[in-house]
């Protein structure tokens, strides 16, 4: 990697870029003043910030957790804030995930479950995460029996924000935030706004925070780099394969099944979806349609990671 690689990509992020995101949060007055304005009916208390990427585990050999942004306030509220930039389809999931972690973090230091406090976890998508359209989703657990439908006031909440939607239906305030996010115009007189200029500024110029955002850059570069060797070699074996296979099988179903493997392998290596779609047109000269028709196929048999 050039020098001046980083460099540039340092110059040019901003919050969608998880390690700007993760240090112009460590601030506790801006974490505080971004949950006020994602949630302006709560009290929020003195905040502290447990960490950014706190890790949490259950057991030693269970799955563990690394949030973004971990902080709590003297209320015995507790907030999880995170930047998503990829959709992986599994956004549901990863939310009942996190809010499982953060109810057995708050029990293990609480006596009488009544003491654990709420939960709120928050996520800020650069995709749309619900599929109906919505800018933004709101859920909490429900109770549903013949003739009634409440709410379970057990103070799990989780909201879900779509920065690139073209639609205004949050407060005021927060969408001043969710523009500055997505790149557009924004009211200059919001003095949050401001601080939070300021603080990005101060976390692309602080000489140790450059140093940690070089490293990653190089690591994250020699691992991808790794990757597209990897997976170009897997191109040509599984080339190679499956002509010889299509050779001997000649039935319909069975060119269908060993399409549908070799694109569920290059789903599980990295590839993207136009990767793929691409592989398939210009390598197995399959129409367009055709090409996108089993990519989906193959999508909905993997399983989520």
């Amino acid at each position: 990697m050039q020098a001046s690689d980083w460099r540039q990509r340092l110059a040019a992020a901003g919050l969608t870029d998880n390690f700007i995101f993760n240090k112009t949060f460590l601030d506790t007055g801006l974490t505080k003043e971004l949950i006020c304005r994602v949630l302006p009916d709560l009290q929020v208390g003195k905040l502290k910030i447990v960490d950014t990427q706190h890790e949490l585990a259950t057991t030693y050999d269970s799955k563990g957790l690394r949030f973004d942004i971990y902080a709590e306030d003297d209320y015995r509220n507790r907030f999880d804030i995170e930047m998503q930039v990829l959709n992986r389809h599994n956004l549901a999931q990863r939310i009942r995930f996190y809010q499982s972690m953060m109810a057995m973090d708050s029990y293990e230091r609480e006596k009488d479950y009544r003491n654990s406090g709420n939960a709120y976890v928050i996520f800020f998508c650069c995709f749309e995460p619900g599929g109906t359209g919505d800018q933004w989703y709101r859920t909490e657990r429900d109770i549903h029996s013949e003739g009634t439908h409440r709410q379970l006031s057990d103070g799990e909440v989780s909201l879900c924000f779509d920065v690139t939607s073209p639609l205004r239906t949050v407060n005021p305030p927060l969408q001043n935030f969710l523009d500055l996010v997505a790149g557009r115009t924004v009211d200059e007189s919001d003095d949050f706004i401001v601080q939070l200029k300021k603080r990005i500024a101060f976390v692309k110029q602080n000489r140790k925070w450059r140093r940690e955002y070089m490293l990653r850059t190089v690591y994250e570069m020699d691992i991808e780099h790794d990757r597209r060797q990897a997976v170009k070699e897997g191109l040509k074996q599984g080339l190679e394969q499956g002509i010889e296979q299509g050779k001997q099988q000649g039935l319909e179903q069975g060119a269908s099944d060993e399409r549908l493997a070799l694109i569920r392998d290059l789903i599980d290596s990295g590839q993207s979806a136009d990767e793929v779609i691409n592989f398939l047109t210009t390598v197995r000269k399959l129409p367009v349609a055709e090409a996108q028709k089993y990519y989906h196929q193959a999508l909905t048999k993997c399983e989520p990671k």
